[in-house]
């Protein structure tokens, strides 16, 4: 959730916004525990979470888009260079995650539950091709972010190797468009071998599975690749990419909602066409983000703080936060107020131990990986 960083060292407050509205939106939509919402808010909930972790998958495409092509123009892009990407990529998001993967175990050997899959995690392949146990299942975004990541730049550096005076350019777009259509065969080969009929199942099988996500985040990478070469344009047609988005995302809800897409009756917009229209439909809206300036000072320290942080309320705000505070506190006879009022603290709590774990743990990393850990990016 802060990969900002690694782009430049300035902060442009739209994709900060985005991102702290991503994690605020992840963070509402598990409140959803607390009150068993059902009806028009339960729903709410739901399309909250959906869009929260799709624009987290998006957006940190696009910056590290532009980080991995500006990297591959090198004249002799290496094995080295390839290892010191994927070396501090991995330095960024595995020690925090480690650290939470080891404190989850061990509240889990307390209470008696099984840990047998919890192997699978630091590799992160737990839904590499299959659902995600139900230890940590909302970490199931990471490995498809980073697997992405990592098949392109091995794919990358094979291609190098294998045309040596290739265009960087038109290699580039060949491995992106290469495991965007080969995501696309696979999650076809689900659709016409699945009898799912259920949302649930939908999202634990398709939406949450690497081999059928990694389009999604590529999609951010292929937008951050046209930014590198045609900001200008992007930027001056901010407008028209604003209005594209929209008009995208009117199109997939009508649908829904008019033209009532279901799984019994569309199973292929739902398991083949609905999330790359959406990572398409979120990139629309980043160019007007770039340009988008912070409105004051104030509002603009506290969108700073939230991305600062992003990240340690994803590990930290659900399988752990959550799930011991509804322990040892039975809510199912509270009051409405009281409902709110266990949500306000659970809030409270969550950003308070994720402003200690990023200061005293997650930021000193950063500054070790920064300092020691430099991309070749001339």
């Amino acid at each position: 959730m802060n990969d900002r960083k690694q782009i430049s060292a300035k902060r442009f407050f739209g994709l900060d916004f985005l991102r702290a509205l991503s994690i605020s939106l992840l963070l509402f939509s598990h409140c959803s525990w607390i009150y068993n919402s059902n009806g028009i808010l339960g729903k709410l909930q739901d399309a909250s979470g959906f869009l929260g972790v799709e624009m987290f998958i998006v957006l940190s495409g696009f910056l590290i888009g532009g980080i991995l092509y500006k990297q591959f123009l090198h004249e002799n892009y290496s094995l080295k260079d390839a290892a010191l990407f994927v070396s501090r990529r991995l330095m960024r998001v595995l020690p925090s995650y480690y650290l939470v993967i080891l404190i989850l175990t061990i509240i889990y050997l307390f209470f008696g539950f099984s840990v047998s899959e919890v192997w699978k995690y630091p590799l992160l392949i737990q839904n590499f091709s299959s659902p995600i146990p139900a230890f940590f299942p909302e970490s199931w975004s990471l490995p498809v972010k980073e697997m992405g990541y990592i098949f392109v730049v091995f794919l990358l550096l094979v291609l190098s190797k294998s045309f040596v005076k290739g265009s960087k350019e038109v290699l580039f777009l060949t491995v992106i468009f290469g495991l965007i259509i080969a995501t696309f065969f696979i999650k076809l080969y689900y659709d016409l071998h699945s009898n799912n009929l259920d949302l649930k199942r939908w999202s634990f099988e398709i939406r949450s599975v690497v081999v059928y996500r990694i389009d999604s985040v590529l999609i951010g990478v292929l937008f951050g690749f046209f930014n590198y070469y045609y900001k200008g344009f992007i930027l001056a047609k901010r407008r028209w990419f604003l209005v594209s988005g929209v008009l995208l995302l009117m199109f997939m809800a009508s649908c829904i909602i008019v033209f009532k897409f279901r799984l019994t009756n569309a199973s292929w917009f739902w398991n083949i066409c609905c999330f790359p229209l959406l990572s398409l439909a979120i990139c629309m809206f980043i160019p007007f983000l770039l340009s988008w300036k912070t409105p004051s000072e104030t509002i603009g320290k506290g969108i700073k703080f939230i991305c600062n942080i992003a990240y340690s309320v994803y590990l930290l705000h659900y399988s752990l936060v959550l799930f011991l505070l509804k322990y040892f506190i039975d809510t199912r006879n509270f009051s409405l107020w009281q409902l709110h009022f266990f949500t306000v603290f659970y809030v409270l709590i969550t950003v308070g131990l994720s402003y200690l774990f990023y200061n005293y743990f997650e930021k000193p990393i950063n500054e070790f990986r920064t300092k020691n850990l430099k991309l070749n990016d001339k």
